[in-house]
């Protein structure tokens, strides 16, 4: 990495430029030597500031890779930097940060990281709820998610990791559902619904969830919404359009998805009587859009043949792997 682009990274009087913050990707491991005599030097807030501006960089382009960075921030002795540096390690194709995260949660003294650190699980948990995790590592997800949900005290990492747990298959599961479906605190009300929906137990939370459509707290309704879109249920439909007609923006876009993903002849007439209504809006409109292709797909409404221009009775034209799988 050039002095120079490390140098910018270090001052302080301006803000870390682009150039520089992609050129933190892929670090070898002399490039990361470097990249740490600076960074020990570095005010603490500056080291947060970096780490920040990591994070909207990958979600625009998978290909960079901070997890170097990440990993050695995660060292640092600020609580603040180190929960900055987490999310950078989360990597879709690699299970190898769970155990970092896993030791995280179990150990760092400081609430927000371990918070941040069961967030990310989250994101591992659904990867192996869909077998898409060896399940060696999902078992050792699920016993850590329910170790730090019973034993830490803090109530973000108890929200968190009570929604990781709804992907566990654990007998556990229910038992700290119902307890938090009973609770007055409505963040930790809307965790639970949001655990409910990755359940995708339709049969034993659909009464819970539907109910939790009309609370008095805009963010839980939200929760209810999305887990409502999880667990297909239709039979929340109109709950759902009429919080969409009059709801915050949030609730609005959730329930646009939810819409897309409960399916049917009345989410469909649901979502054309939303896009009448948002042709002003252009991203609703978009999200509308979405929503309807997600419902046309799932319910084979799509014809594959003609959006990638194949024919089946043309004798010129193979049929993929995954075609012959269908």
């Amino acid at each position: 990495m050039p002095r120079k682009l490390l140098a910018q990274l270090a001052d302080t009087g301006s803000k870390p430029t682009s150039e520089a913050l992609t050129a933190l990707s892929g670090l070898d491991a002399r490039a990361l030597h470097d990249f740490q005599l600076v960074w020990a030097n570095t005010k603490v807030a500056r080291r947060c500031e970096i780490l920040l501006a990591l994070q909207p960089l990958l979600e625009a382009n998978a290909t960079l890779d901070f997890s170097a960075v990440a990993t050695a921030a995660l060292a640092d002795p600020d609580g603040d930097v180190r929960t900055a540096a987490v999310p950078l390690l989360f990597d879709d194709v690699n299970p190898k940060p769970v155990t970092l995260l896993l030791d995280l949660l179990q150990s760092d003294p400081h609430a927000p990281c371990r918070a941040a650190a069961a967030r990310e699980l989250v994101e591992y948990a659904a990867l192996g709820a869909t077998e898409d995790l060896p399940k060696n590592m999902m078992a050792r997800i699920e016993a850590g998610v329910l170790r730090a949900h019973r034993t830490d005290a803090d109530p973000n990492v108890k929200r968190t990791t009570l929604e990781a747990l709804g992907y566990c298959l654990l007998p556990e599961v229910n038992e700290a559902l119902l307890a938090a479906s009973k609770t007055s605190d409505a963040k930790l009300l809307a965790s639970a619904c949001l655990a409910m929906g990755h359940t995708c137990d339709s049969a034993r939370w659909s009464k819970l969830v539907a109910g939790s459509l009309d609370h008095a707290v805009d963010f839980v309704r939200t929760a209810a919404v999305h887990a409502c879109g999880e667990l297909q249920l239709q039979s929340a439909v109109p709950q759902i359009l009429e919080l969409a007609m009059d709801g915050e923006p949030d609730t609005v876009s959730q329930a646009v998805w939810a819409l897309g993903e409960i399916g049917g002849t009345d989410a469909r007439a649901a979502l054309y009587q939303l896009q009448g209504l948002a042709e002003k809006d252009a991203e609703l409109s978009e999200e509308i859009e979405e929503a309807i292709a997600t419902l046309e797909l799932l319910s084979g409404e799509i014809d594959f043949d003609l959006m990638d221009g194949t024919d089946d009775d043309d004798p010129d034209v193979e049929d993929s792997p995954r075609r012959k799988a269908a």
